[in-house]
């Protein structure tokens, strides 16, 4: 298998899976518990939490604040989280993937809205969110939250002015990606942070709206550090860095009033007991792709001029967003889409599988949606055309030149014969 759809899921690191089973088998007491195998459990997954803090910037001690955000968090933590009561904020808070860190978030402006009574609670939102973000608001809004989608240019990059803009007096909350996870479009966060500020202070509010940023395809790939972007939290998920499947987690600058209680897990945040296994595989591949980030960023931009350079060699095919070209920063280059004018994208993401080549149309968790569509494409004003014909490559640590050049050969020959 030639596998080139590490966006959707990379091949997990065996050792690390086997490694965090084992310390699970051993630390086999509930976190909670006070007695000496609940607090070896403790001590495992906190050590988990000051890994992955470190990874992020956010060693003991550190400030946790958003800046202008209201209420600054406080110093991150390195111990036990706090009650039922606590906000969990300026540290890291163990999930079960990067879906339901961004739902915590979300969540908290409906509590906005519920405890209102009366009155707007809005948000901004790019129009490219991942589905998490996106489809969660869109049902959000049957509950009474109002939201606005901001769409980006035929860059795929969004403009900070037009994310202010969409502003109000009563935005609780602004959400926009990191990495694009089709295009790859790196979005310019901390200007946009430093836009959300200033339209804040234009709107007449004491301070600015909570600022959430998708980040699942950005840790472990680029250079990322929330706090010094000016963002109130972040979503992260390990399966994307070659950690265990179920496991995520959310960092927090400033605090958030939870809808979800329970036992007063992770800072009243995330009930539940906690996922030792998850939590130490997890933060084990981040501190792994993190120390090897500057190589494989390097061999991540070696191979997509290989890809860019071979798509150009393909008669009629495109790289999106048009125009792309090899080694420009706004862009990931673990993740590029392709279009194939005349051949549906599924069509031919299916005759390459039959290949034993792996690529994808999108999301890998929005394959299943009742209405098809690219809309990421569509919302940066691609004919309809080029969109229904894409497919996304995405490339890892472990991906060979040769796979590149096995893919490109494949799907030259295929288009050529499927094409109408």
């Amino acid at each position: 298998m030639t596998y080139l759809d590490w966006a959707s899921t990379s091949p997990p690191d065996l050792g690390l899976l086997v490694e965090a089973a084992e310390l699970a088998a051993r630390a086999y007491g509930n976190p909670s518990s006070r007695h000496g195998p609940g607090q070896e459990a403790r001590a495992s997954l906190e050590a988990a939490r000051a890994r992955l803090d470190a990874v992020l910037g956010c060693l003991p001690g550190a400030a946790g604040g958003a800046p202008g955000g209201a209420g600054s968090g406080g110093a991150v933590s390195g111990g036990a989280p706090g009650g039922a009561g606590s906000s969990g904020a300026g540290r890291v808070v163990f999930t079960s993937g990067g879906s339901e860190a961004d739902a915590i978030v979300l969540l908290a402006a409906l509590r906005k809205r519920l405890a209102a009574r009366s009155g707007a609670v809005h948000v901004v939102a790019s129009s490219i969110e991942h589905s998490a973000v996106y489809e969660e608001l869109r049902l959000l809004e049957g509950l009474g939250l109002e939201a606005s989608f901001v769409d980006p240019g035929p860059d795929g990059l969004l403009s900070p002015a037009s994310v202010a803009g969409a502003m109000r007096k009563e935005t609780a909350l602004v959400a926009v990606m990191a990495v694009n996870n089709e295009t790859g479009a790196v979005q310019p966060l901390a200007a946009i942070a430093k836009a959300v500020q200033e339209a804040s202070k234009s709107l007449g509010r004491r301070t600015a709206p909570h600022f959430h940023s998708d980040a699942v395809q950005a840790l472990g790939k680029l250079p990322f550090e929330p706090a010094a972007l000016g963002i109130s939290s972040a979503a992260f998920s390990a399966h994307k860095l070659r950690g265990p499947r179920g496991a995520g987690a959310l960092w927090l600058g400033a605090p958030l009033e939870p809808l979800q209680v329970g036992g007063g897990q992770e800072g009243g945040l995330r009930p539940g007991t906690e996922s030792l296994q998850g939590a130490h595989a997890f933060s084990r591949a981040a501190e792994s792709a993190d120390a090897a980030l500057e190589a494989n960023l390097a061999h991540a931009r070696t191979l997509e001029a290989r890809l860019l350079d071979g798509l150009a060699r393909i008669p009629g095919a495109l790289a999106l967003p048009l125009g792309r070209t090899a080694g420009d920063g706004r862009y990931s280059p673990f993740i590029l889409s392709a279009a194939f004018p005349g051949l549906s994208g599924e069509v031919l993401a299916r005759a390459l599988a039959d290949e034993g080549i792996a690529v994808s149309t999108g999301a890998a968790c929005s394959a299943n949606a009742r209405k098809k569509g690219r809309r990421v494409l569509e919302a940066m004003g691609l004919e309809e055309g080029l969109g229904f014909s894409a497919i996304r490559v995405s490339t890892g640590p472990a991906t060979a030149p040769a796979e590149i050049d096995r893919f490109l050969e494949t799907a030259a020959a295929l288009y050529r014969r499927l094409k109408t």
